[in-house]
């Protein structure tokens, strides 16, 4: 070959390189698009994979055809593939409690690669583990269940991998879930997967506990008697989780995982095509109230107050709810002595008055996508009823004469296995139709509540709200309530009571009243 047969040669060598090169970063890109959509804090959002199965398909096709330049590259691909790969099985069975339900969900071959078909065992141990012989990779290759370690919502990156296999590594063997470690009795719990694959980590190795330390933070003396805990079988699917709260009952075989209204609190959106319609209605009653300094007086009459507010929410995504609310009030003046439950006869009288008095539209979304359980819901109310505040009706007070817009920033917090808190803080815009002064006002209601499940379908929750109302110099009124309440799954799943009541406890130019309330809401799945 002459010298120009050899340049050119080479050029092409070269080109075809930078070319394959090219493609096999476009390929790492999608994978990591398709992770962080779908994963979040080490969990899977199986029923989202399910609803777009072609998607995780195609890539698991582009991924398996891709030939490597170099042996990294190969190593990466290869835990893309098996991580995909094992996702995909879950979210074409799902839903399901455990991988041990799926029919040798090891064993049977699909996964395309190199011109044949694998299966899951045969990436990890006839190519994985043979031609690298590295234990690290136990710790990134993710069989979707909660006793693997977690999974991450990025790709394994040729140019990243031996880091990340690092990081992965540390990460579980400094994690006191993972490696328990006892003192007292001088032995170290550790996963099953160090006993399955017992040959890789002493490999090299004095011991297990020899391996361990070489990512330990805190070494463990290798005196110490080595056993194993149980493998969590449960699959690391976010909606059946909450922290650490596993919501599903016991795998069972042939048996389908049924939802809990417990998992979808206000901080959970609805995925497209999921709905739900809630009403809740609230009954004020007072015959004290707070004056200028917050001391507590007597009225001359009793005030009673009752909302149902009636609300539509549709999902158009996994992070875009959309919908409607109607609201209606009444208003029930009358003696001290009487009832408040009177107001609900619904009578028509001077004293008495009921409407609908507000109705709009309103958006939910999840602003940011790695924080599933923080989502933002605005509504804008318009006033309906004409004259709500009585003026010149002559009817007691109902409501303002005003639009309203409602923005409430939710979310929350499992605290183990039985304890949850929610966060809500609320801002209340009111701008009114016929301003003579002060066109605007403002309140800002913060709520925290405490829920704990003695079952499944049984929640019992403590609230407390402080609710400012703002004026030209700063708080011109506020209160604070307090109160318990309980909710109960009438059919699991779809059909949820709530029952509560709260106290005024302090406050400022506001009345010293209690609520009654009461609420159903359907879930449509």
């Amino acid at each position: 070959m002459n010298i120009k047969g050899l340049v050119l040669f080479f050029f092409f060598l070269g080109y075809s390189c930078s070319v394959s090169s090219q493609t096999n970063d476009s390929i790492f890109k999608k994978i990591d698009s398709f992770l962080s959509e779908y994963i979040s804090s080490g969990l899977v959002d199986y029923s989202l994979v399910k609803e777009n199965l072609k998607d995780i398909n195609r890539l698991i096709n582009e991924t398996g055809k891709i030939k490597s330049i170099n042996e990294n590259e190969k190593k990466a691909l290869l835990i893309n593939l098996y991580n995909l790969s094992a996702i995909k099985q879950i979210a074409e069975n799902y839903p399901i409690n455990s991988p041990q339900e799926i029919t040798k969900f090891y064993d049977v071959k699909y996964i395309p690669y190199n011109n044949s078909t694998l299966s899951l065992n045969d990436i990890e141990n006839d190519i994985i583990r043979k031609d690298y012989k590295d234990p690290r990779v136990h710790f990134v290759l993710v069989c979707r269940a909660l006793g693997c370690p977690p999974i991450v919502n990025y790709a394994y990156t040729p140019d990243k991998i031996d880091g990340q296999l690092d990081l992965q590594t540390k990460s579980a063997l400094n994690n006191t879930d993972f490696i328990k470690v006892d003192d007292n009795y001088k032995i170290v719990f550790v996963s099953e997967i160090f006993k399955w694959y017992d040959e890789d980590f002493k490999k090299s190795n004095k011991s297990v506990i020899h391996f361990i330390n070489k990512y330990r933070n805190s070494p463990i003396d290798e005196n110490y008697k080595l056993d194993y805990y149980p493998y969590n079988w449960k699959i690391n699917d976010f909606k059946t989780v909450i922290g650490n709260n596993i919501l599903i009952d016991e795998p069972s075989e042939n048996v389908k995982t049924k939802k809990s209204t417990q998992d979808y609190t206000p901080s959970v959106l609805y995925k497209k095509g999921q709905w739900e319609y809630k009403f809740f209605n609230n009954l004020y009653s007072q015959t004290k109230g707070y004056n200028i300094n917050g001391n507590k007086v007597k009225y001359s009459s009793r005030g009673s107050y009752f909302s149902s507010v009636n609300q539509i929410l549709i999902g158009v995504n996994s992070r875009l709810n959309l919908g409607v609310d109607f609201w209606v009030k009444s208003v029930r003046i009358d003696d001290t002595a009487s009832s408040p439950f009177k107001l609900l006869s619904f009578e028509n009288s001077p004293n008495t008055r009921t409407t609908l008095t507000n109705m709009g539209p309103k958006i939910k979304f999840q602003p940011i996508k790695k924080l599933i359980h923080l989502s933002v819901q605005s509504t804008f109310l318009f006033p309906i009823a004409k004259d709500q505040e009585g003026k010149l009706n002559g009817k007691p007070y109902l409501s303002a004469d005003s639009y309203i817009l409602i923005t409430q920033i939710f979310y929350d917090q499992a605290i183990g296995k039985k304890l949850q808190l929610f966060f809500q803080l609320a801002p209340w815009i009111y701008i009114k139709q016929k301003p003579i002064t002060n066109r605007y006002s403002v309140s800002s209601p913060a709520d925290i509540f405490l829920s704990f499940f003695p079952s499944k379908r049984l929640t019992i929750y403590f609230q407390e709200e402080f609710w400012p109302n703002y004026g030209s110099k700063g708080i011109d009124s506020w209160f604070r309530q307090e109160g318990i309440g309980a909710k109960f799954q009438i059919i699991k799943g779809k059909l949820e009571m709530e029952i509560s009541h709260t106290r005024f406890s302090m406050g400022k130019s506001v009345g010293a009243g209690a609520t009654y309330n009461f609420g159903l809401r359907f879930i449509h799945l």
